[in-house]
C-alpha cells in the first residue's frame, strides 16, 4: 500500500494537519514515537487526578489558532479562563492533550514507532521505523527542527537552511499534595519559574494535582544526578516550597520544551520533493507556530496532489 501522505510527529501540528488532510479525501497516516498522541500537549495521571506536565494553556496570538479554539470550546474540550492577568487565555479541563486526541479521532496512526529513516525512489517516500517499511507520495515533518535536522541530514542538499530556534529545556515534576499551600493557581520561585495547581487552573480534579517546572541552572545540576540524587535534591526543593507531604511524583525531562520571541519562516515545503514541515519551529513559534506553519504547509500540500 503506498499512502498519499504521511506525518511524522502526532503533537499538536501533526494531529492538526493529519486531519486536514485526510478531511480531503487523501490516504493519511500520522506516526508518532510515543505511546500516545499529544507531543508537547501532554497529561498524565497523577495520583487521585490529572496533571498538565507539557503545554499548560493557549493564549492565542494569530487568527488560525483563534479559529481552533473556537471550534474546541464548541465541543467543550477547551474553555476560558484567567492566567498571568490575561482574559484572552484557554485551559483543557480534561487535560491539554484531549486536544490533538480529538484532532487525530478518525486517522490512521501508528504510535510507540520512532522513524529511524527518509528515502526516496522514484516518485515514492520510504519511511523506515524500528518495525515497519511504508511508502507515501509526500511526507510531512511536524518535530522540533533539531530532530528534524537528524532525520533529514542525508537530504540537506535537497532542503537547504531551516529555522534555528532557541529551545527551553529543563525538568518537569507532578505529584499530589494534601494541602493546596496557597490560593493562587500560580506561583514562582527562583528554582521553580512555573508552579501550578492544576485543580485551581481549572482541570477536573477533586485533589491537589501539581506541576512545576524547574529553572535551566537547577534542571542542568538534576542533569549530573544519580535517580537517588536527583530524588534527594527535588526533595528537598520540594520542601523549600512548603510541600512537606506529598506522594505520586514523577519526573519529566523536556530537552525541546518551548521557544521564546520567535519570527521563523512559515513553513518548508518542496513540490519538487512532496516535502513539508511544520511545527513550532516556526512562524511566531509554540501553538501559533504550529498551527499558522502547518495550515500554510497544507495549502502548498494540496495544490500539488
Amino acid at each position: 500500500m503506498v499512502y498519499d501522505v504521511i506525518i511524522i510527529g502526532a503533537g499538536l501540528s501533526g494531529s492538526f494537519i493529519a486531519r486536514k488532510i485526510n478531511r480531503s479525501g487523501f490516504k493519511t497516516l500520522l506516526i508518532e514515537k510515543s505511546t500516545t498522541i499529544g507531543g508537547r500537549f501532554s497529561t498524565k495521571l497523577v495520583g487521585e487526578g490529572i496533571a498538565d506536565y507539557g503545554c499548560q494553556y493557549l493564549h492565542p496570538k494569530s487568527a488560525d489558532l483563534s479559529n481552533l479554539i473556537e471550534e474546541l470550546g464548541n465541543k467543550y474540550i477547551v474553555k476560558k479562563t484567567k492566567i498571568n492577568d490575561s482574559n484572552n487565555t484557554y485551559i483543557a479541563p480534561y487535560g491539554m492533550n484531549k486536544i490533538p486526541q480529538y484532532l487525530s479521532l478518525g486517522i490512521n496512526t501508528i504510535l510507540n514507532q520512532k522513524v529511524v529513516s527518509l528515502k526516496k525512489e522514484k516518485s515514492n517516500w520510504i519511511v523506515k521505523t524500528n518495525v515497519y517499511e511504508i511508502k507515501s507520495r509526500s511526507i510531512i515533518l511536524t518535530m522540533p527542527i533539531n530532530q528534524v535536522n537528524q532525520l533529514i541530514e542525508p537530504l540537506k542538499n535537497i532542503i537547504g537552511e531551516l529555522p534555528n530556534p532557541k529551545y527551553e529545556s529543563f525538568f518537569t515534576s507532578t505529584f499530589q499534595s494534601n494541602k493546596q499551600i496557597s490560593s493562587d493557581i500560580l506561583r514562582s520561585d527562583i528554582n521553580a519559574p512555573w508552579i501550578c495547581n492544576n485543580s485551581q487552573k481549572g482541570l477536573l480534579n477533586n485533589k491537589n494535582i501539581f506541576t512545576i517546572n524547574f529553572s535551566n541552572d537547577f534542571s542542568n545540576k538534576l542533569l549530573g544526578l544519580n535517580q537517588d540524587q536527583r530524588h534527594n535534591m527535588i526533595n528537598q526543593q520540594l520542601k523549600h516550597l512548603g510541600f512537606n507531604s506529598y506522594s505520586n511524583l514523577s519526573l519529566h525531562f523536556w530537552k525541546y520544551a518551548f521557544s521564546k520571541e520567535q519570527n521563523n519562516p512559515s513553513h518548508f515545503f518542496d513540490k519538487d520533493e512532496m516535502l513539508g514541515i511544520c511545527g513550532d519551529s516556526f512562524s511566531v513559534g509554540q501553538a501559533d507556530g504550529a498551527i499558522v506553519s502547518a495550515n500554510q504547509t497544507f495549502t502548498d500540500l494540496i495544490k500539488y496532489m
